[in-house]
């Protein structure tokens, strides 16, 4: 099983038990220090504070905080990585930006789309 997949089963068992953690963590493996570091900050569902577009090159680690004063489903297109948002607790979500492309990221219960992750090749 992928490590994506594990992440995604993992998540999915902790939420269905009830679990509130304060972050789930989707690490695809490398060192969050040798790639990218972002916080974003949501405020009544709206994105208040980080950047609209994340651009990243193919292979590099990506590291989102994501605080939010609602609970909600912090959502990554493309990847596919889903992370339960508790309110007003941050949020950690590492991945390795294998695929290139532009890929939003959202609010899942909200269906607010907050920005994006653009991954060039190298």
């Amino acid at each position: 099983m992928s490590s994506r997949r594990r992440v995604a089963v993992v998540s999915w068992l902790l939420l269905a038990a009830g679990a509130a953690p304060a972050a789930v963590a989707a690490d695809q493996g490398g060192d969050a220090a040798q790639g990218q570091v972002v916080d974003i900050v949501v405020h009544q569902g709206k994105r208040v504070s980080g950047p609209a577009v994340i651009k990243v090159q193919q292979g590099d680690e990506v590291t989102l905080h994501i605080t939010s004063d609602a609970a909600d489903e912090f959502h990554l297109h493309g990847y596919n990585l889903l992370m339960h948002l508790a309110p007003n607790r941050t949020a950690t979500l590492h991945f390795a930006a294998k695929l290139a492309g532009r890929f939003t990221f959202e609010l899942h219960k909200a269906d607010v789309e907050l920005g994006a992750v653009e991954v060039y090749p190298r």
